[in-house]
């Protein structure tokens, strides 16, 4: 082929299709931006990045929300957190409110409120409610067309919970004896308001105060603590005398007998027995510093928990250990949170024989079972104190030793009558609910035994986190520095760069 020869034209650019494609690219571009936006706004899952995530529901509250008693309601519940902008709880809790309402799939309505700024809205909740805004506050309105009002003193329904700063604050005094704000219990005030809101009245439980011994040096504080943590459940403790009770009362959802001192006459004996024999009784027993009484043994051993005299100890590096290394075991649900979980128990430890699966028992539709156990080098010593401790394997029981039982009477396995059974927590330990020795795990253990003992199995376990609020303690040399950084060196410094970049830039 020769230089000369012509060449072929060159095919002209479709640049009406080019454009076409283009714009399509560009429409679908815009669908799929649209399209990933509305299926995040419908499905959605946030996320808790906080250091000790703070805002992360407990998984007990989680599983109330999710609980038939929340999403089986016909009518909504308002949630208001009437708390102002610049608060510096604000912040802490409406993610935790916000929490709330996403977990309820709409069966909790928020309402975020400034009563400053909405100042109108602010005095229409006023005469609704009853309040005063001089604090923050949040309110829990759980009525529904099928409630029986029975107002309280106030003229509020019972099924309307209010909750005041004040409540979710928990202080400290400081070594200039300051009081200061040590911690903030947001999701806790709203989810025990939102148990009261619900049931509308506590659930009633007494205290044998004639059979416990709650005055006791040992037990000093106990009742404080037991009714600070009852009551946060929505669980009201009645302090009774037994003696002359001719029949418990239907309201009383359960009876309980801290630290057993006192036994039980022939009378009294018979009344406690009618009243377990009822579907949905429920009984609380505590062992520990005395050993347990006579008749009271002899109705808890009927039903599979025996109380023994022998103290838990153990030896180590050659001192009596009478404070117990606890493990909560595996089996019953309402400890699902503790399970494998160590605890300590301080005070007087006794042996509970817990006998699991025995054929009598199975007969009578009576089930015990273990749910806290010494650790095994733990043993109950039958002659303590004495001047020497030393393991008799003839005499003293060898770990590891039961500390704790639950008992269920009645057919819990069919949903037919899961509703009728009989529930008993036997401990051997009392000391655990005084004020010095109860940790975390104690309290919740506690918590979880009540909610369980009056049907609420889905808030048991371990509880709400507290928001710690810290405070970085600086000097005033400190605080001087740092503020000549900010005003002085940090400035100059960007200065210093500028002019440099200016300078290159002129070269």
């Amino acid at each position: 082929m020769s230089d000369s020869e012509p060449q072929p034209a060159a095919r002209p650019a479709r640049r009406f299709g080019i454009g076409f494609l283009s714009l399509l690219q560009v429409a679908f571009v815009i669908a799929i931006f649209f399209a990933v936006n509305f299926l995040a706004s419908q499905h959605h899952r946030p996320f808790d990045l906080s250091d000790n995530l703070g805002f992360t529901l407990a998984d007990s509250t989680r599983r109330y929300l999710e609980s038939d008693t929340i999403r089986g309601r016909d009518e909504p519940i308002d949630l208001i957190i009437a708390f102002r902008a610049d608060s510096p709880f604000y912040e802490r809790i409406r993610p935790v409110a916000e929490e709330y309402a996403r977990l309820s799939e709409g069966k909790i309505r928020l309402r975020l409120i400034d009563p400053i700024r909405a100042n109108d809205v602010a005095e229409s909740l006023a005469a609704e409610y009853g309040v005063v805004f001089s604090q923050d506050m949040v309110i829990i309105d759980a009525r529904s067309a099928n409630d029986e009002e029975e107002a309280d003193s106030k003229g509020l329904s019972p099924h309307i919970h209010i909750a005041k700063l004040e409540d979710m604050l928990v202080f400290e005094t400081d070594a200039n004896q300051q009081r200061k704000v040590r911690a903030f219990l947001g999701e806790d005030a709203i989810r025990a308001g939102l148990v009261a809101a619900i049931e509308g009245r506590r659930r009633k439980m007494w205290v044998l105060a004639d059979k416990s011994d709650l005055t006791s040096e040992a037990n000093d504080g106990l009742w404080t603590v037991v009714t600070a943590n009852l009551l946060s459940q929505n669980i009201m403790p009645e302090r009774v005398q037994f003696a002359g009770v001719e029949r418990v009362p239907e309201d009383v959802e359960a009876i309980a007998i801290f630290d057993a001192a006192y036994d039980f006459s022939g009378e009294e004996i018979q009344v406690l027995e009618e009243y377990w024999s009822r579907p949905q009784s429920a009984l609380l027993v505590t062992t520990g510093t005395h050993a347990p009484p006579r008749r009271l043994r002899a109705f808890l051993r009927d039903h599979g928990v025996t109380p023994r005299d022998e103290q838990v100890l153990t030896i180590d590096k050659d001192l009596v250990r009478t404070r117990v290394l606890a493990q909560f075991t595996k089996g019953m649900h309402f400890t699902r949170d503790l399970w494998e979980k160590s605890t300590l128990l301080e005070g007087t430890s006794r042996v509970l024989e817990v006998r699991e699966g025995a054929e009598d028992l199975v007969n009578r539709r009576i089930a015990p079972y273990k749910i806290l156990e010494a650790d095994p080098r733990f043993w109950g010593e039958t002659e303590f104190p004495a001047e020497a401790v030393v393991f008799d394997a003839e005499e003293d029981r060898k770990g590891p030793i039961a500390l704790g039982a639950a008992v269920i009477r009645g057919n819990a396995t069919d949903d037919r009558f899961a509703n009728r059974v009989s529930r008993m927590i036997v401990l051997s330990n009392s000391a655990f609910l005084v004020p010095d020795n109860a940790r975390k795990a104690n309290l919740d253990f506690f918590a979880s035994c009540a909610n369980w003992l009056v049907g609420r199995e889905e808030l048991a376990g371990e509880s709400p986190r507290n928001l710690r609020l810290y405070r970085l303690p600086l000097l005033d040399p400190q605080i001087s520095y740092i503020n000549r950084v900010n005003l002085l060196i940090l400035p100059a410094l960007m200065l210093l760069i500028g002019g440099m970049v200016w300078s290159s830039r002129r070269v």
